[in-house]
């Protein structure tokens, strides 16, 4: 995503305050050029009545920046960014429902000649209730071959042997507590887990943190399904781990890794899904594409067209190697998409730009990770794994969209101790959500929707800790 340069020192300028009551916190987004970029805005007044504003800006980790020239009347609103005297972003906005819980401002943005929208809703952020426990916790490290791990086993803190769970992450370099955005979805895992009488295995992924990696190489599924086997000799050489009943649990692509190592390593007593896709990765990539482009309000017509041109590409992956070939259909999709957008849009669309994404896109083609993720078919190892499963999908997942995934899966129902489970109002990381879209992940709650942890502790103990 191109970043918008939001950030470094502010002038704040006080102004006063209408009848419309502002105060409190806001959260929404920047769309320019046809990105998303999410923000997060609080106001207050002072001692003296006058409105004092911050904006997050997740993305960028860009956090209580100042906000200057706020003015606001009976029905509207604006603000500025200073960066600098020639870096003024600028926002113009009217107020919808004012002074209820169901406020809203939409308006205009711009910044350097660029022009955008944005728009806000009122933020109110219920608080969580969080219980400690006593925990025993040793940091680890397992060597795969040249690579070495590191991470963090976590127990109930009284000496036994407890079932153990290996928390594996999805797409993308994470750390052993899967951070995103500052919300640390395994460390939350982990303590739930442990509260309920769980070991806990997190790691770094290869090339994070404390874990070194291959030089020249991107690490493919494959590869990370290695690190799990490795993983669970660590474990079987515990003596606080009941090694008759260890499990993996996998979030997104970690989900495939669970499938691969649990379809032949009969180690694995039980396995966890979370948001884990059935499809093969190329079609993966497909619907995603697909879900962005309606979310612009592309037309059907360019949709089609775009998805045929990335069948295309596959198959240059797959066959010919010919990646020349591949630039110029990625130029022409970029050429057909310039038509679609609005003039004000194209002509902030530089050829520099287009090009520097072109390549960002060719180089991620030729890594050994995506050819092997686009023809990776999770079903083939769904289909040979013998031991309990929980699928659990979010709702508004628009990563690995919930409903054609889990209809991949009916045909194993009969056959598999499968149990399939959807999150509602939930996206990709399993918060509550609004839209599911991407942009909301980093000003959304650092915490899960209502029933997720439930349904995996609930699942854990009729499934694992009853036998």
């Amino acid at each position: 995503m191109k970043k918008l340069v939001l950030f470094l020192f502010l002038i704040c300028s006080p102004t006063f305050a209408s009848k419309n009551d502002f105060t409190g916190c806001w959260i929404g987004k920047i769309d320019i050029i046809r990105q998303e970029l999410a923000i997060k805005i609080c106001f207050e007044n002072d001692s003296t009545g006058k409105i004092l504003g911050k904006i997050d800006i997740p993305q960028q980790n860009a956090y209580n920046l100042n906000l200057s020239n706020i003015s606001c009347n009976k029905d509207s609103i604006s603000f500025d960014l200073i960066i600098n005297a020639l870096n003024i972003a600028k926002f113009n906005g009217k107020i919808f429902n004012p002074n209820s819980d169901t406020s809203k401002i939409k308006g205009s943005f711009r910044q350097m000649g660029m022009v955008g929208k944005f728009e806000l809703e009122k933020y109110i952020e219920e608080p969580e209730q969080v219980s400690k426990v006593d925990v025993f916790e040793e940091e680890v490290e397992i060597h795969n071959g040249e690579v070495k791990l590191a991470g963090t086993f976590t127990r109930p803190k009284e000496e036994k042997r407890y079932p153990a769970i290996i928390l594996i992450s999805g797409s993308g370099l994470q750390n052993r507590d899967e951070e995103i955005y500052g919300f640390k979805i395994f460390e939350k895992i982990s303590n739930e887990l442990v509260k309920t009488g769980f070991a806990t295995l997190r790691m770094d992924d290869r090339g994070v943190g404390g874990s070194t990696t291959i030089a020249g190489r991107s690490p493919t599924t494959f590869d990370f399904a290695s690190d799990v086997e490795q993983m669970i000799s660590f474990l079987k050489n515990r003596k606080d781990v009941d090694t008759n009943r260890i499990g993996l649990l996998g979030h997104s692509e970690g989900a495939i890794v669970a499938f691969i190592v649990s379809a032949k390593n009969k180690n694995v007593k039980f396995v966890i899904s979370m948001a884990g896709p059935t499809i093969r990765g190329d079609s993966l990539i497909l619907e995603q594409i697909k879900i962005q482009m309606k979310n612009q309000n592309a037309p059907d017509s360019l949709i089609r067209e775009t998805l045929q041109d990335q069948n295309e590409i596959y198959n240059i992956i797959r066959k010919t190697k010919d990646f020349e070939r591949a630039k110029e259909i990625l130029r022409k999709q970029a050429k057909k998409q310039m038509e679609f957008y609005p003039e004000e849009v194209s002509s902030q669309i530089s050829n520099t730009l287009i090009e520097r994404n072109i390549q960002m896109q060719i180089e991620s083609m030729r890594s050994e990770w995506f050819e092997t993720f686009i023809n990776l078919d999770p079903i083939d190892y769904l289909k040979q794994i013998e031991c309990p499963v929980l699928l659990v999908f979010a709702e508004k997942d628009q990563q690995v969209p919930a409903e054609m995934n889990i209809l991949r899966l009916r045909k194993l129902l009969k056959k598999k101790n499968f149990t399939i489970k959807t999150i509602a109002n939930a996206n990709h990381l399993f918060q509550k959500c609004k839209s599911g879209q991407m942009f909301e992940y980093s000003i959304l709650p650092k915490k899960f929707a209502p029933q997720f942890t439930e349904t995996l502790k609930d699942w854990l103990k009729t499934n694992v800790l009853a036998k």
